[in-house]
């Protein structure tokens, strides 16, 4: 049997994702398709357009078979945790066979030849790495620096050019970072990329057919469901997202946090501050300062910003410091294995039989009610389901309509059947 997996955020599914799910079809063919998705926080450290309840439907409604979460642990954290927790997680269901993910390159060799120098770590780009570092450069200038003068040493016949363009486009950084997942968790997963087509994963201009998420969730908070938005979507997400507009369950924007993150921040210690996984030593004082300073989120995040802390980072350090994601939790997730459970958001009727071998094949508790995972007397398992539990419960107190505002949600909501 043949299974492919998928790694995403489908923030919303927009037409890009139907065409890379489709193509990752066609190539591969699969008898049932498997997409880890994010769950109400993204990896840019931004809420969700829309709860993952309502993001799975769209999926599944667009041919995806199951849904999983990626706990958020992971879904808000750098590309090479996120990358990890997608991959680590698709190889515990036991089932998986091949991994699809888009890239600005079809080089596959390229690619895995940068990826096994980050997976592999030899001395001499270590030392490269460390130099750049203390010249204080920003870490992704660091390590493109850094393999640069590996590749020359051990002349690899790729050029200067090729390995900066990739470098510096985000869904290659993330491809090689799924590569590099793959090799140091010895899996035996297959990936297979192609080239990522019209907009880029960053363009805030809308194109009509496929156009960045960024683009679309932008248009969204400015003029709601206008034509352009329209023309970027398959015609069940819109109907889904209009419906969930309609109800006041989105879209979330993350000026809805502003009073509670700006709290947070000029409430808390410095010297707790620290212990937020990703802060650096003498951030916390840089990002006290500002909040004492700043009139609301954007203001805080232009007065903080630095080239060696981007607004990305420091979104993704605020997520953490909402949810009290420590380096020391996620330091001892690592030592336990990554992902604990496999936590199904919904799935394909037809893909019964897969789910019940993913329950007999998994190397982890496979999750269908909430309320059930307090019964593997997992430590680990449930101190990472917390955070799960409390990302929804902060979430919902951005949602429009209050009657959604309330805690409880993932104890309230079973997976969604199509």
């Amino acid at each position: 049997m043949t299974v492919l997996g998928i790694v995403a955020e489908y923030n919303p599914f927009h037409n890009g994702h139907l065409y890379h799910l489709r193509k990752s079809i066609q190539i591969i063919k699969p008898d049932y398709t498997i997409a880890i998705m994010s769950g109400h926080f993204t990896q840019r450290g931004e809420p969700a357009l829309l709860d993952k309840w309502t993001r799975t439907s769209m999926a599944l409604e667009n041919g995806v078979d199951i849904v999983l979460e990626l706990p958020v642990i992971y879904a808000c954290q750098t590309a090479e945790l996120f990358a990890f927790g997608g991959v680590e997680l698709l190889n515990k269901t036991g089932v998986v066979t091949h991994m699809s993910f888009g890239s600005e390159t079809e080089d596959m060799d390229i690619l895995q030849k940068i990826a096994n120098i980050l997976a592999e770590e030899p001395l001499e780009f270590k030392e490269f790495l460390k130099d750049e570092l203390i010249n204080g450069v920003s870490f992704p200038v660091a390590r493109y620096k850094a393999i640069i003068k590996y590749m020359k040493i051990n002349n690899m016949d790729i050029s200067d050019t090729s390995i900066k363009n990739i470098l510096n486009s985000p869904n290659s950084i993330l491809a090689i970072e799924y590569l590099k997942a793959l090799k140091k968790t010895d899996s035996q997963i297959k990936p297979v990329t192609f080239k990522r087509i019209k907009a880029q994963y960053h363009s805030t201009s809308l194109q009509k057919g496929i156009s960045s998420a960024t683009a679309i969730r932008n248009e969204i908070y400015k003029s709601g469901l206008s034509n352009m938005v329209e023309n970027t979507l398959p015609y069940s997400s819109l109907i889904i997202l209009e419906n969930a507009i309609i109800s006041g369950k989105g879209p979330l924007k993350a000026e809805a946090f502003d009073s509670l993150i700006l709290g947070l921040l000029r409430r808390t210690p410095a010297d707790e501050m620290a212990n937020w996984m990703d802060v650096e030593e003498g951030l916390q004082n840089r990002i006290k300062k500002c909040s004492i300073l700043a009139r609301d989120l954007k203001d805080f995040l232009q007065k903080s910003k630095t080239k060696r802390y981007t607004y990305t980072r420091l979104q993704r350090i605020l997520t953490n410091g909402i949810l009290n994601i420590t380096s020391e939790k996620i330091e001892k997730f690592g030592k336990t294995g990554g992902p604990q459970y496999i936590r199904i958001l919904g799935f394909n009727k037809k893909a019964t039989p897969l789910i019940r071998q993913i329950q007999n094949c998994s190397s982890i508790p496979v999750i269908n009610k909430a309320a059930h995972y307090s019964r593997f007397n997992n430590k680990a398992l449930e101190d990472m389901f917390h955070f799960d539990v409390l990302a929804t419960d902060i979430y919902a107190l951005a949602c429009p309509n209050p009657e959604y505002r309330i805690g409880g949600w993932d104890f309230k909501k079973n997976p969604v059947i199509l």
